[in-house]
This record gives structure tokens, sequence and C-alpha cells, in this order.
């Protein structure tokens, strides 16, 4: 009810001023109209940070990049989710309000939502993440977040309490002068107080030490993050790309890609509001499940094929009635797979062909392969249990918008060098690092670190060791020095 009313009132309100027609972000990475929406609200749960996973994979297109980690660090929470062969990791089994232990997700710790839902770990690690120190004398960094208002420390809008975004200041990652380009005047003394008086004190560190333990806990935390979704899903990291973006993505990705050895990182054009991009570039999407519980076997085929049939029906006309044209449809198959006596199973991917030709051997030898990814085994000779058929039915809406080619010309790295600013790092202790504006950088630039690239809705840090390089798409390259 509370839905509904609420998107009756902003429905009237875009109708009676002319706005364009209104859909609605999915957990599962796709939007829906208003209609389907209200038809099963439980689908627009979590949908927030859904979008930027689409936006990477969206991304990873354009850059012919199919193994992808989108990593989203914002205000009060990181999220990281999987994009592999292209798609991103969509789970059935999620848990509004789960969590997690050390590197492992604990089933049972929230409620759960038997609908498909973008398969991502979600921690409260973001910049107003406050820091303190327990009865036991252990730094924490989070739950509870300083949000907007009052927000960090060094914002001097009455925060008193030590923040992530605090302790980038202190390291001179960011700006001492100033956020948003130059319109967020900020104070860097105050974020040295307070960290010296809840954190140095207490622990017996100077003002540096204590800012760089918050920002090592941090990290860690969104590292086991990224370990969830990847490592645990049978995922080696060591394989992937990380796409960082959110304002305080880019300014601790670098150091992720170290501890998890990724292929490299890459920072979109305007990180900072890089998840809105995945709103506008996703297609319609809805789901649909018929409970088919049954061993994999040739005397259930015409069985499957009318219950596919039935669902592709409904799917036709929700699509229909969506206004999507007919030669912009495109349906995805799969089944929840599972051996006998389980109490979990698998989704894995068929094609319509092998529905038709009832090709039970292929269907079980995939599901096989990725029980043996996921679980470190599997047991070929065992017989395989179908438990639910699945059907998405997409529309497609829309282009790809995430970034545009530029030729960089007319500007130079020299250009590009805004200045100088010590900042503080394990390797090197304190430095004087070169300041670039990113907007500047020439395409083709390569940048060694320790150095900073600033733009108005985020900071990229170059941590001692890598090297950032700019391409043709806007985009900035972190990697390990050969």
């Amino acid at each position: 009810p509370i839905l509904e009313g609420y998107l009756k009132r902003l429905t009237e309100f875009l109708e009676r001023d002319k706005y364009p027609p209104l859909y609605l972000m999915g957990s599962r990475g796709g939007v829906s109209t208003v209609d389907e929406g209200l038809r099963m609200p439980a689908m627009l749960v979590e949908s927030g940070p859904a979008a930027g996973a689409i936006a990477t994979a969206a991304f990873g297109e354009l850059l012919s990049l199919p193994q992808l980690i989108s990593f989203d660090m914002g205000g009060t929470t990181a999220k990281a989710s999987l994009i592999a062969d292209g798609r991103v990791a969509v789970t059935t089994d999620y848990e509004v309000g789960g969590g997690g232990n050390v590197r492992r997700w604990l089933q049972g710790t929230g409620h759960p939502i038997k609908v498909p839902v973008v398969d991502l770990s979600e921690i409260s690690a973001g910049g107003g993440s406050i820091a303190w120190v327990d009865d036991g004398g252990g730094l924490r960094v989070g739950p509870e977040s300083a949000g907007a208002s009052p927000g960090p420390a060094c914002y001097g809008l009455g925060g008193g309490v030590p923040t992530v975004t605090d302790a980038d200041v202190v390291l001179g990652y960011l700006s001492p002068q100033h956020l948003l380009g130059g319109k967020m005047a900020i104070s860097p003394e105050k974020a040295a107080t307070v960290i010296q008086r809840h954190i140095g004190d207490r622990l017996g560190l100077d003002t540096i030490g204590a800012a760089q333990g918050i920002v090592d806990i941090v990290n860690s935390s969104m590292a086991d993050a990224i370990k969830m979704i990847s490592i645990e899903r049978g995922h080696d990291p060591r394989s992937f790309t990380l796409v960082a973006f959110g304002g305080a993505g880019p300014v601790h990705a670098g150091r992720l890609a170290q501890e998890l050895e990724v292929a490299g990182v890459i920072i979109p054009p305007n990180p900072g509001v890089f998840s809105a991009v995945g709103l506008v570039c996703t297609d319609l999407n809805r789901d649909y499940v018929r409970t088919f519980f049954a061993t994999l076997s040739d005397d259930t085929a015409d069985d499957v094929r009318n219950a596919y049939d039935q669902m592709e029906r409904e799917a036709g006309e929700m699509l229909s009635r969506s206004g999507i044209e007919r030669d912009r449809w495109e349906m995805r198959y799969s089944m929840d797979l599972r051996y006998p006596y389980q109490a979990y199973e698998l989704t894995v991917p068929v094609e319509r062909s092998e529905i038709e030709a009832g090709a039970i051997a292929a269907v079980a030898n995939r599901f096989h392969e990725q029980h043996l990814a996921v679980y470190g085994h599997n047991v070929t000779s065992e017989s395989v249990q179908r438990v639910n058929l699945r059907l998405s039915a997409v529309g497609r809406l829309a282009g790809n918008y995430v970034a545009r080619r530029t030729d960089g010309s007319g500007s130079s790295l020299a250009g590009a060098l805004s200045g100088e600013r010590e900042a503080f790092f394990r390797e090197t202790g304190q430095v004087s690092c070169p300041v670039y504006s990113r907007d500047a950088l020439p395409v083709g630039a390569t940048i060694e670190g320790p150095a900073i690239i600033e733009e108005p809705s985020s900071t990229i840090v170059v941590y001692p060791g890598q090297v950032a390089s700019t391409t043709e798409w806007s985009t900035v390259v972190l990697r390990s020095k050969a």
C-alpha cells in the first residue's frame, strides 16, 4: 500500500507536467513499468545498488571486457558485484539485511526474498562510516555513519566523530582545501583533531598513524566483500578487472587491486554518478518461474516445453502491454537444479534449442561443471533434479551511454598538472605528490604513482608501484608497474 500510494502520486505529477514515461529499477537489474512493479512489488527490493552493476556490464561491453568486478563506494556503504562472461550475476537466495563474517556470506542472517536479485555484497563502509575503538581496544569502522548532515568532521557542519573521509583528508588523498571541484570548503584541522582525540589518543598513535589504521581497516573490509562475490562463488578475482566508482571508490580502489591482485582497475568517466548511468542504459526486464520438481529425464521433455511456452505467452503479453516492439524482445532461459537430497539449488542457463531437443545430457553436464566451480566438488554419476524453470523476458529500450570516445586533442600532461601536495603512503611515508585535473588529461597519458587525479565527483589515488593511463573512452586505468 505504501508503494502504491507513492507511485500513484508520482505518476500523476509526471503526467500533469508531461514528463516521459516512468520506469522503475528492479532488483535483478532491469526496469519495469509502474503497473508491472505494482503487480510484483518484491521485484523492487534492493533495486538501488543494481544500477551500478548494470552500468558496469554496459561499460564492459563497450570496452570488450567480459570479466569485471563492480565496486561502488559511496557515503555510507560499499557494494561489489560480479560480471562473468558479460552477464551480471543474479541470485534467488538474497536476504534483505543479511551479512557476512570474515570472508563468508552467512545464510539466515536476513530476510529471504525468493525473487531474482543482482548478486551483490554490501557492507557498511563508506566515506561517512564512523571509526571507533571498542571496549577491547580494537579499531573498528562502521556500521554507523555520519551521513550527509552533519557528515564528516572536515565538512565543518558540526560533525564530531572521525570518519573514513576525515582519514582520507588527513592522509592527503583528498584536497585539504575543497571538494566537489572547489565548491565545498573543508577543514583538515577538524579532521585531524577528531581522529587524534577519538583514535590516536586511545591507541597511542599519532594522527597519521591513526588515519592510516582507519583506511587499512576499511580497505580490508571491502576486499573481503569482493571475495564474497568472487572466490566464494568459484571465481578467481585475478582474472577480473575492477571497475571502481562512487564518490569514494576511486580513492581506495588501487589498494584493493593490490590486495586482490586483479588484472587492473578502470575508473569510468564521472564515477560519482556512474550508478545513475545504469538507470538510463538498462532494459525492461521481468522474470517468470514455474516449480517443476522432477529428475532430468526424457519423460518430462514435453511438460518442460509446455511450461516454457506458457511463460513465454505471459512474457509476450507483458512486453506488449509495455509498448515494446516484438523485434526488441529477448527470452533467456534457465533452470534451478540440484543433486537429490540437497537443500539448495544452482541456477543453470539453458538454450531454447536444448529445451526443444530435450538435451538432458548437455544441461546435466553444465550443472556438474557449475557445481564444481562453486563448491569445489561434483558427482557426475549422480542424477540431477529440476526444482524450478525460469524465464527472463527482456525488452530492449536504450543504447549504451556509459562513455563517449574522445581524441583528447589540445590537451597535454603538463597542462593537466594543477599542483602538488603532501600525502602519506605506507611504502614512502610522507611524500610530495603531483595533482592532476582529470578533465585536462590527454588520451594516452601515463602517470606513475604516487600521484593524485582530481575531478568534481571523485578523486583517483595512484598508489606507489602503480601506473595510471588514460584511454580514448575517457577512462583512467590503474595497473601495477611491470
